[in-house]
């Protein structure tokens, strides 16, 4: 099956073994987002390990809406409810950087596909509102990065 986009053509070839799947690009210029597409296929963790009350909860990125450490612990924060993870807050933001989480503050991790929208505040910093209506502060020194994750002028 073959497929053309824009500015580049995709070929995907179904095969009959898992051992002989491979991935194969051709392409003029390595970019910015060759690299992000590159690093997006080599994350192969979609998921992290919460607990709550005891149980054990398999989370999928997608259903995450942020990671905020508190008191020495992080915790992970989805639609209604929240759990305990093990990693370090820095940890999560190397493993995931190439994914659609950014830091917003020393103790704060938001996945940007739950952003709703972002405003100043009275106080001169700026706020998100999360699509599930939590509002967050951006730290000031992190507004830029997150502008720059978004795709926006800095």
């Amino acid at each position: 099956m073959e497929m053309e986009g824009d500015t580049i053509k995709i070929k995907v070839e179904l095969v009959d073994e898992p051992s002989e799947e491979s991935l194969h690009l051709r392409i003029m210029n390595m970019d910015e987002n060759v690299t992000k597409l590159i690093n997006l296929l080599k994350t192969k963790e979609r998921h992290v390990i919460g607990y709550s009350e005891n149980k054990i909860f398999r989370l999928h990125l997608q259903s995450i809406y942020y990671f905020e450490a508190v008191e020495r612990k992080v915790f992970v924060y989805s639609q209604k409810n929240v759990y305990e993870i093990k990693e370090k807050l820095y940890q999560l933001e190397e493993k995931f950087e190439e994914l659609n989480f950014v830091r917003i503050s020393k103790s704060m991790i938001v996945n940007i596909d739950k952003i709703e929208s972002i405003y100043p505040s009275l106080s001169g910093t700026f706020e998100l509102k999360l699509d599930n209506e939590e509002v967050l502060k951006i730290s000031r020194y992190y507004v830029s990065v997150l502008k720059r994750k978004l795709g926006m002028e800095v």
